[in-house]
């Protein structure tokens, strides 16, 4: 209920207080922090570990990168962009300045490689071996699909709140 600018809280031993519109506009800026800095922590870490095994496996990426359903010409370049690509994201991500643009980058990876799960998963290639590295090569395509498709559902609201906070505070970092 609304009563002149504030809301009536009750604490669950049946005291009635006031909370303004502003404490609770504060709450609600808290969770979306939580939420951010929760879907950051995952992201940065799925990519780093990604990215950086790689670069450190580098031979062995490009091996697996080869087997893929992909155009040869784009072989040699996906080998070193990827890598880039994951990493420079990772960075964005920890610039808060730039964190806006880390997030939408880190959502279209996600998408990408979700879409091309899904394909692998459906074998519209036949069987394609797997180029993602230590961190995942036990899993099957379908368990890829379904968790990239999760970490790309947990980023997207992420990035809205983010862009929701820039825009509210000019000020924010």
């Amino acid at each position: 209920m609304e009563r002149s600018g504030n809301y009536i809280q009750h604490d669950g031993t049946g005291v009635a207080g006031t909370v303004s519109k502003k404490a609770k506009q504060s709450k609600w800026q808290t969770y979306m922090d939580w939420y951010i800095l929760i879907a950051l922590v995952m992201l940065i870490l799925l990519l780093f570990f990604t990215g950086l095994g790689k670069v450190f496996n580098h031979a062995a990426f490009v091996s697996q990168l080869q087997k893929q359903p992909l155009p040869q010409w784009s072989m040699s370049i996906l080998s070193y962009l990827l890598p880039m690509l994951e990493l420079g994201t990772v960075l964005l991500m920890c610039i808060p300045r730039v964190r806006i643009w880390g997030l939408g980058l880190a959502i279209l990876l996600m998408t990408a490689y979700s879409i091309y799960a899904y394909l692998a998963y459906i074998e519209i290639y036949g069987y394609v071996p797997c180029a993602c590295g230590k961190v995942f090569e036990k899993m099957s395509w379908k368990q890829h699909f379904q968790f990239n498709l999760a970490v790309t559902l947990l980023a997207a609201p992420a990035w809205l709140m983010e862009y929701k906070l820039k825009k509210s505070n000019k000020n924010y970092a």
